[in-house]
């Protein structure tokens, strides 16, 4: 008997997973992705379109085709509603989608404490709505731009808003403000902060640390100090919330985010299995970071269809590091791994030559 197998989002890790599954073709499994969007963003060359390196069309992965090339079908639909117990998830569209075996890849949400300017806030993610609105809001950041969180992504967010306003023939007295509730670049080792900052400083981003923002109106960026910025423009990259329907779907959660074993199937109802940032591994360190998405597809898939034929399952084991490619707004990148920290001018050709082979296989 086929079973049914749902793939709710076109993150990192069902984008892997489904080009195993072109390798590894399995006749006993429907399988059905659905996706709001058919291209997913490849998170790791968002800075360098912010920067205008890249246009959309090099950022994006072409799920349609990636399905077709799977045996896999796809469809258009944003999932608002999940029912474990009765398996099947609801669409914005009013459809309900039954399965026997479901896996949730939809990233998180970033969480801003204040949006009174809506059109003038953007969240980061998910990046795809991120991506068609920066085309919009980029042609004049005359008005100041500030990025709230200071993890790597805000950093590299920072240095791409200014190389693109440099581009534009924007001085550098247009503030490029990094607000951070604590300290930036908190996670990274101390090399890679220290050359960061010092990169920081030198491209005029203004950094306010130990920050916590109240508002924004009027082109102003309301502090909990009472001192405000000037910033039409706001980019939040701060923390991360689950997306409402997963956080209120009864699985059993952490902060909002599905609990995973190991096999990454949900404690609580081990017919779903969540990846990338939407899952929540407590036994496991594990960063909210498109590498280790990427790594778990493989794993991903073979369990979904394991798990349909009765088959023994196999755990995910995250790596303790990773190579960091950071980009510098300009045609520039450093890099970082276990500590050492490493400026080379060929480093970006190297990012740009991996990202590519990423979005293009």
């Amino acid at each position: 008997m086929t079973a049914n197998l749902l793939l709710i989002g076109g993150g990192h890790a069902h984008v892997t997973a489904l080009r195993w599954l072109q390798k590894h073709p399995c006749p006993d499994v429907s399988i059905t992705l659905i996706n709001p969007r058919a291209y997913a963003v490849y998170s790791g060359m968002v800075p360098g379109f912010v920067a205008g390196h890249f246009s959309r069309s090099e950022v994006e992965i072409d799920l349609g085709r990636l399905c077709t090339d799977s045996g896999a079908d796809i469809i258009h639909d944003f999932i608002i509603d999940l029912d474990p117990i009765r398996k099947r998830a609801m669409g914005q569209s009013g459809k309900t989608y039954s399965y026997d075996l479901s896996s949730i890849d939809v990233g998180i949400v970033s969480a801003p404490l204040s949006m009174c300017d809506s059109k003038m806030d953007l969240t980061v993610k998910p990046m795809s709505p991120f991506v068609e609105a920066w085309a919009q809001v980029s042609e004049n950041l005359s008005g100041g731009v500030a990025i709230v969180g200071g993890g790597l992504g805000g950093v590299e967010l920072a240095f791409a808003v200014r190389h693109k306003m440099r581009s534009s023939g924007l001085p550098d007295r247009v503030p490029v403000s990094l607000v951070d509730q604590s300290t930036i670049l908190s996670a990274s080792s101390p090399s890679l902060r220290r050359t960061l900052r010092q990169r920081l400083n030198a491209a005029s981003v203004d950094i306010l640390e130990d920050t916590e923002v109240r508002g924004h109106h009027d082109g102003q960026l309301e502090l909990a100090s009472g001192r405000s910025l000037t910033a039409q423009l706001i980019l939040w990259t701060v923390g991360g919330r689950a997306h409402d329907w997963l956080a209120e779907s009864g699985l059993k959660a952490r902060n909002g985010f599905p609990v995973v074993t190991a096999s990454l199937q949900s404690i609580s109802h081990p017919d779903i299995f969540i990846a990338g940032d939407a899952a929540s591994l407590p036994d496991m360190r594990v960063p909210k970071a498109g590498v280790y998405a990427v790594r778990q597809g493989p794993i991903l898939m073979q369990n979904m269809i394991a798990k349909s034929q009765g088959a023994p399952l196999q755990d995910f084991t995250p790596q303790k590091d990773y190579l960091k490619l950071v980009s510098l707004g300009k045609r520039a990148a450093i890099a970082e791994k276990s500590g050492l920290t490493v400026q080379l001018p060929g480093l970006w050709g190297l990012k740009t030559w991996i990202d590519r082979c990423f979005v293009q296989d």
